[in-house]
């Protein structure tokens, strides 16, 4: 008899607790401001960084080889702390099959589906299995961005002879054997009957084919990149292309685009491109250009010249502020850096900390290094751009944790007006939320410090709520703040590598 007593008191306080545990998750839900679903921040993840599936990234993380059907499976986790989009790498066939990254582009139209470069797959999974990843990001509100490479092509199934033009720089004149012939055997016209040669070239090797000059690119004396540089300048070009593009968004369902190598491709073609797709759906399509260009001025000539309102860019010179800020910068000065500070251009800016470009490991490139979370803090809160999380930082070098809270910030609390601060220093910056005016308990102020000492500064802020509580939502100050009737209060940073941000929300009860 004891011996069920103690059975049954013991499930009876298990169960209490549960439910007490349950109300107390519910009541803590409570707290995340109610914001309307038209409004909700965009926030962007790439799913993938170079190394990923090798080496020992693939003994530690043996998952990621198949890459789509990991996908589907973090489609839930992702959604509940903000991501908005995955950015997906390269899904065709590449030059080196399973084990390329995507970027030697082969095969537009074989995602994984026909037996070409000695496999099926791509190094990320079949087409079937990136179409059940599409549809499970769907359900759970996450779009699907494709990084489409269209300036060159890899692999070629054959060379041919081509003669050079008087211009090219090693065999002016000369004839060549050249890897321009793509017959893409193993597809067998499906989705496309074209089959490429020289004349739908440019180059190969920066050696200019004969009657061919170079496209209208962003520098046009810095036209070629690598293999055989497309020519968008030929018709037959323009329509396969343009129907592929049609056709990953309609049909494959995918919601946009990352153009690699953006400044190397005919500016007038990526216009056209853009237009084309953008007026052949129902959706709503993003683009976004990798033109990595340091000069903000230089940044938005090349808008300027695409002239597409719905190009978006990486704002390159944003992220190498964030370079000066390993070893200390003025920290005021991120008021003004970057696409993101320019006006007319700061809903065009992608922003970012670091991506496979500039975190790699078979380049020595060790990307951001420190005061990467004040990077991300930035980025994260700022009313202007479209902020990029790197897969690599969150999932493999241990940074999840602190940037859920991050990302959780932003789902719920970075909102309304941002404001500079009148106060910021070399060493703390500050930046204001204002939040939306019907919509209680969201709004933010945000601080940032690049200090050692540990100590912490305090800052008189408007934070344009007044008679708030607010809390540091990271958690890196405990006390609470409360402000006067003119929105001002006390608000405090750690000056810490390892802890100096702080993001301070409305406590509501």
């Amino acid at each position: 008899m004891k011996k069920n007593f103690f059975i049954l008191t013991f499930i009876t306080i298990f169960f209490l607790y549960a439910c007490l545990g349950n109300i107390i998750d519910n009541e803590n839900d409570q707290f995340y401001p109610k914001i309307p679903e038209e409004l909700n921040n965009e926030t962007i993840m790439q799913a993938f960084y170079w190394e990923m599936g090798t080496g020992d990234y693939l003994k530690n993380y043996p998952e990621e080889e198949k890459l789509w059907r990991l996908l589907a499976q973090k489609a839930p986790e992702l959604s509940e702390v903000g991501i908005t989009a995955l950015w997906l790498p390269p899904a065709n066939k590449a030059m080196n099959g399973i084990y390329d990254v995507g970027y030697a582009t082969y095969d537009l139209c074989d995602l994984g589906e026909f037996n070409q470069k000695g496999t099926i797959r791509t190094k990320y999974g079949t087409k079937k299995e990136l179409e059940s990843a599409i549809a499970a990001l769907h359900d759970e509100g996450i779009k699907v961005y494709y990084d489409a490479v269209l300036n060159h092509r890899m692999g070629a199934d054959r060379t041919e002879k081509v003669r050079l033009s008087s211009q090219s720089p090693d065999k002016p004149n000369e004839e060549i054997s050249a890897w321009t012939v793509f017959n893409f055997p193993g597809r067998n016209n499906k989705y496309s009957e074209m089959k490429w040669n020289w004349q739908h070239f440019d180059s190969v090797d920066e050696n200019l084919f004969e009657g061919k000059s170079w496209d209208w690119t962003f520098y046009m004396d810095n036209d070629y990149l690598m293999g055989a540089d497309v020519d968008y300048e030929n018709l037959e070009v323009q329509k396969d292309v343009t129907d592929w593009g049609k056709w990953i968004i309609n049909d494959i369902d995918f919601d946009g685009f990352r153009l690699d190598a953006a400044k190397h491709i005919d500016y007038r073609f990526i216009n056209s491109w853009i237009d084309d797709i953008q007026n052949n759906t129902d959706k709503d399509v993003f683009f976004v250009g990798e033109a990595w260009i340091e000069d903000v001025s230089e940044l938005a000539r090349f808008l300027d010249t695409v002239d597409n309102e719905d190009l978006k860019v990486f704002d390159f010179p944003l992220r190498s502020f964030f370079v000066d800020m390993i070893d200390g910068a003025d920290l005021r000065n991120l008021e003004y850096v970057g696409l993101i500070n320019i006006d007319g251009y700061k809903d065009k800016a992608v922003t970012f900390v670091d991506n496979h470009d500039t975190n790699r490991d078979e380049d020595e490139k060790a990307g951001i290094l420190r005061r990467k979370y004040q990077s991300y803090a930035y980025i994260l809160t700022r009313e202007h751009g479209t902020p990029v999380v790197f897969w690599k930082d969150y999932y493999i070098w241990g940074m999840k944790e602190e940037l859920d809270k991050l990302l959780l910030a932003r789902k719920y609390f970075a909102y309304g007006p941002g404001y500079e601060v009148d106060n910021n220093d070399e060493d703390v910056y500050s930046y204001v939320r204002a939040g939306l005016p019907d919509v209680e308990g969201d709004g933010l102020v945000l601080m940032i410090s690049d200090g050692e000492s540990r100590k912490i500064t305090t800052k008189s802020i408007n934070s344009r709520q007044p008679n708030t509580t607010f809390y540091d939502f990271t958690g890196h100050i405990a006390e609470r703040v409360t402000t006067d009737e003119s929105g001002y209060g006390d608000f405090k940073v750690i000056m810490s590598e390892n802890e100096g941000w702080s993001v301070w929300v409305p406590l509501v009860e």
